[in-house]
């Protein structure tokens, strides 16, 4: 694993945005969140506003919710049979992990002396040429507006300031669970009012991304929790969606969000990790992905150290992985690795 740290300031970080050959490749992590979706929508739009062309792609799934957003229609929905232009600068944001790239590692990989990483996770792989990490921030957006303040905004029309708005409020709001995890800090609700007094209506976005639903996400929760398995006296919890979950359910992949944070609403958990199982074309073609997350305090379990056994990273309370292989081989050393971490906390 490289040295996941900056070797750029973001004056740094802006210099090589403006003088970098066109066109300039901005992406994220696959199946994207509010905060990977608000980070690329807000940086591309920026940067078309000084006249540099940018071309933003998401790799899906993308969540319904997110598209209806302002700014979704300028981004790339990318396909195998898509062609990315040959860029003169590739950025990747909100990830620095391999793993996470999906099919876009394809296109990375050769290109690392021309790429950019903009990133808040305590670990990636991924050595591009350009790197700046503050883990310390709460969401990638955080760097972001941070980073767009190096630009001049008063070239900005009304509607390049909404949509840049929006998106950056959409992905520290996220990120932050709508600012109740332990990663909001000042600057996170500073950041927060600064966006509100901009025009944003918060209650119209909480509304579009957290209470537009399907009912199959519900039938799927239902389903997780009748999954639910208390290990160490209650301390940790798992829950896990085998793929005839999603079959029976007519859920979509991306549909898992926010159900782990469910079960933190008892007292004596501590830790909670959601296994979720997706089956290729083929009977060998088995993934299982791996959520974790983990509740503040001074006996706090870092989910990343966790995350990293299954070959994964993120952030110490909220982390993932993926690993080859069906749900039920992979659960009881999942479950094995909680009992391990619980039973040496003092």
């Amino acid at each position: 694993m490289t040295t996941y740290t900056a070797n750029l300031n973001l004056s740094a970080v802006a210099d090589l945005l403006r003088n970098a050959d066109e066109p300039i490749v901005v992406i994220t992590h696959a199946k994207p969140d509010g905060d990977a979706f608000g980070s690329v929508i807000a940086l591309s739009v920026a940067l078309r506003s000084l006249g540099r062309s940018v071309t933003p792609c998401f790799v899906p799934p993308v969540p319904v919710s997110l598209l209806g957003l302002r700014g979704a229609d300028q981004a790339t929905i990318y396909r195998e049979s898509l062609s990315l232009p040959d860029a003169g600068l590739y950025v990747i944001l909100d990830t620095g992990a391999w793993s996470q790239l999906g099919e876009l590692k394809q296109v990375i990989e050769p290109n690392l002396e021309r790429t950019l990483i903009l990133d808040h996770h305590l670990s990636g792989d991924i050595p591009a040429a350009h790197r700046y990490i503050d883990g310390k921030a709460a969401a990638a957006c955080e760097i972001v507006a941070e980073l767009l303040e190096h630009f001049d905004a008063t070239t900005w029309d009304v509607e390049t300031t909404r949509t840049i708005s929006e998106a950056l409020f959409v992905g520290i709001a996220s990120d932050t669970g709508w600012f109740r995890f332990s990663n909001t800090r000042p600057r996170t609700h500073e950041l927060a009012a600064k966006l509100l007094r901009q025009g944003v209506d918060q209650a119209a976005l909480y509304q579009v991304l957290e209470q537009t639903e399907r009912p199959e996400k519900l039938a799927l929760l239902t389903r997780a929790l009748d999954s639910l398995k208390l290990l160490a006296n209650g301390q940790a919890a798992v829950m896990t969606l085998n793929s005839d979950d999603f079959l029976e359910t007519g859920a979509l992949e991306e549909e898992t969000e926010r159900l782990i944070d469910v079960p933190q609403q008892v007292g004596t958990i501590r830790v909670i990790v959601l296994v979720a199982e997706k089956r290729g074309n083929n009977e060998d073609d088995v993934i299982t992905r791996l959520s974790f997350r983990s509740k503040p305090g001074e006996d706090a379990i870092n989910v990343a150290e966790l995350a990293n056994r299954f070959g994964g990273g993120g952030h110490a309370r909220a982390a993932g992985a993926k690993v080859p292989g069906p749900a039920n081989e992979v659960v009881p050393k999942v479950e094995q690795a909680l009992v391990d971490v619980l039973n040496h906390q003092p």
